[in-house]
């Protein structure tokens, strides 16, 4: 039954992409096979290359062929421009970079010999593209989907409440937060050249606020479909803007996505070049975040964002002794607070790059956020001209306080559900209330693009 949903959602989407979606669980079905029936001979490691070169050969045709052309493009401009590659006219289609990813995982999981290949098509299937997560993810892991589906689901009706609950709070954050927040990051960045001051500032904040609720928002959405379902998959988000540094940050954002970097490129980089010491760990920290930006677009601005989280980690990782040092020797509520506001302030740097379309446009945003400030808010033209830019601040305050509890150990939900009936279901319907009465742009998600 889910494999039937989630093949109708995508046709839903594009009958062509279904088509490519079915082919490529397909090829990957038999892949892991294969692999499987070799992993014990001379032949595992050609085969094991043959099907990772397959994964990435198709992720890398659809999504970063013409970023290649045009980049040979640039560089042939100066010779003649009669040399210059045409573009092809191809669709990424919808979710690639997460099956892929989830196919990489799996098969590299085969030829560690960690687990074996699945030989029922349908538990394979939906573990490729269970449809809450086809959209955008989380990359889900085969060892913790397969045997979930392997065991089968029996009905539990306060798991289906749970769901329920944690889909109606992340289309609480996507659409009341989300939305809002998005038509003004959205109207700078695409007219960025009209802007200045106090303007890029206030998005230069804003941007990080949109990001999470719009991300978070369909995880929740769609760990919480699952779990209506009986199947538990991967928690992306972990309080984020509670990071006291840029590594803990990725340890709480993004979560399966920073995780499988780690464990199949990090880690298995650092073994493999451990006599290199420290220069090993940097390394594979740059390759590590190079493929997270690059994971992101065809585009120079996700490689700066991988850069710029590369650098960041790095200093923290060679300057770690000595900031501990520093660190105690100081008021120790004044380093948490200093620390969260610095990584978060960090994170917003790193957005510019992430939003901006092109490179110009980022250094464009930066060179003018102190230029022609003035502070005044009336007649404001990104945000003044709606009520919703203030009920999405009022919403995010709401989900802010709520983490700052959990992240005191304050088991929120728990209180919650030990309320009167009345009053657990007066926060349901505030909660529809606001969904319908005030949603934003109707944006789609921000990482239904990648």
């Amino acid at each position: 039954m889910l494999l039937v949903a989630s093949l109708f959602f995508i046709a839903t989407l594009s009958l062509k992409l279904l088509f490519f979606t079915f082919a490529f669980i397909i090829i990957n079905y038999f892949l892991g096979i294969w692999l499987q029936k070799k992993v014990e001979t001379r032949w595992r490691i050609k085969v094991f290359w043959v099907t990772i070169f397959a994964n990435v050969g198709i992720l890398s045709f659809f999504k970063y062929i013409n970023f290649f052309f045009e980049n040979i493009n640039f560089f042939t401009g100066f010779i003649s421009p009669s040399l210059a590659l045409p573009y092809l006219d191809i669709l990424i289609p919808v979710g690639i970079s997460y099956y892929t990813f989830q196919a990489l995982g799996y098969l590299i999981r085969i030829n560690r010999k960690a687990e074996k290949a699945e030989h029922n098509f349908v538990y394979f299937a939906n573990y490729m593209i269970f449809f809450p997560k086809f959209l955008a993810g989380p990359v889900e892991r085969s060892n913790l989907f397969l045997p979930q589906a392997r065991a089968g689901v029996v009905f539990n009706a306060d798991q289906v409440s749970d769901g329920l609950r944690l889909f109606l709070w992340g289309m609480f954050k996507k659409v009341v937060i989300g939305d809002n927040l998005g038509a003004p990051v959205n109207l700078l960045y695409n007219n960025i050249e009209n802007y200045s001051g106090v303007m890029l500032m206030l998005v230069f904040v804003l941007q990080a606020l949109h990001l999470y609720a719009d991300f978070s928002g369909y995880t929740d959405m769609a760990l919480g479909i699952a779990k209506t379902f009986g199947l538990k998959l991967t928690p992306n988000f972990n309080r984020p803007f509670f990071a006291r540094n840029v590594g803990e940050f990725w340890r709480r954002w993004h979560i399966s996505l920073s995780s499988w970097c780690n464990d199949f490129i990090f880690s298995p980089f650092i073994v493999k070049y451990r006599k290199a010491g420290n220069r090993a760990a940097i390394a594979g920290i740059f390759i590590s975040f190079f493929v997270i930006g690059i994971w992101h677009g065809a585009n120079w601005t996700f490689v700066a964002v991988g850069l710029l989280q590369g650098v960041a980690i790095s200093y923290e990782f060679i300057t770690k002794r000595k900031r501990l040092e520093i660190a105690s020797k100081l008021n120790p509520k004044l380093v948490l607070y200093s620390s969260r506001l610095i990584t978060f302030l960090f994170f917003c740097l790193t957005l510019v790059f992430f939003n901006s379309n092109h490179i110009n446009d980022s250094w464009y945003f930066l060179s003018h956020m102190f230029q022609d400030v003035q502070f005044q808010l009336r007649g404001n033209r990104l945000i003044f001209d709606s009520s919703g830019f203030l009920i999405a601040i009022f919403a995010f305050s709401i989900v802010i306080v709520t983490e700052a509890m959990q992240e005191k150990g304050i088991d929120v939900a728990g209180k919650f559900l030990r309320k009167p009936r009345l009053v657990r279901w007066a926060g349901y319907y505030i909660m529809i209330a606001f969904i319908f009465y005030f949603s934003g742009s109707g944006e789609s998600f921000v990482y239904l693009q990648f």
